[in-house]
């Protein structure tokens, strides 16, 4: 079955809201990432860019979940040396990646993949969702590797792929079902938040609907 794209604005949120999340929530780690990619310059060493922004998204991440009153069922994880938050309750996972320029395309034949090649746990975790959705070819799935924690508890993972270039910035949330050395090769649902050209929800939101700004608890201490 062709993956499906969620595009819509409307559809957009509701999809996210069945994950978890909130437009502002992404947006927010979508910004993060950004910034800090263009925050590097040539004078820092190579791959700075990429790894700072994957940083910032990360921390981004658990700052607008974990940190968050209004959705308590957020933590930090760090399962099989993978940095994410979870939600055991809606049985969710959220990661980062930097990923490719097609990214925020609606075209089934144009997707996200990420920058940098993804070792052995990003495999399982590809293959454990691969398991959720019965619909993929025996032919497409990935060598089966043993069972993880995701695999116990009934965790689907989920991706912010960020596409930042020059004044270019296009995201999606997804959840990739294939993979193939090392790389993004499908996935079963796609949700862009900021498409081509602009399109997706509204970047211009940073407002509670009763018109107070938004705020997010977020504790600051010295390792």
């Amino acid at each position: 079955m062709p993956t499906i794209i969620v595009a819509k604005p409307v559809e957009v949120e509701n999809e996210l809201e069945k994950i978890g999340l909130t437009g502002d929530q992404v947006l927010e780690i979508v910004h993060a990432m950004a910034g800090a990619k263009a925050d590097a310059t040539e004078n820092d060493p190579p791959g700075a860019a990429g790894w700072s922004a994957w940083r910032m998204g990360i921390r981004r991440s658990r700052e607008v979940t974990v940190h968050d009153k209004r959705f308590p069922d957020w933590e930090r994880d760090e399962t099989g040396q993978v940095s994410s938050v979870v939600n055991r309750k809606l049985g969710v996972r959220l990661l980062v990646s930097n990923t490719s320029d097609g990214t925020g395309i609606d075209e089934e034949d144009r997707y996200p993949q990420n920058r940098s090649k993804k070792g052995a746990a990003t495999d399982r975790i590809v293959q454990f969702n691969q398991g959720i959705f019965e619909f993929m070819e025996e032919e497409t799935n990935v060598v089966a590797f043993p069972k993880t924690m995701d695999a116990e508890e009934g965790t689907v993972s989920w991706y912010v792929c960020v596409f930042s270039d020059g004044g270019e910035l296009r995201a999606e949330v997804s959840c990739p079902i294939g993979i193939e050395g090392g790389f993004f090769a499908g996935f079963s649902k796609r949700i862009i938040v900021l498409g081509e050209g602009g399109a997706g929800i509204d970047p211009i939101r940073t407002k509670k609907p009763d018109g107070d700004v938004v705020e997010f608890n977020i504790p600051v201490a010295r390792k």
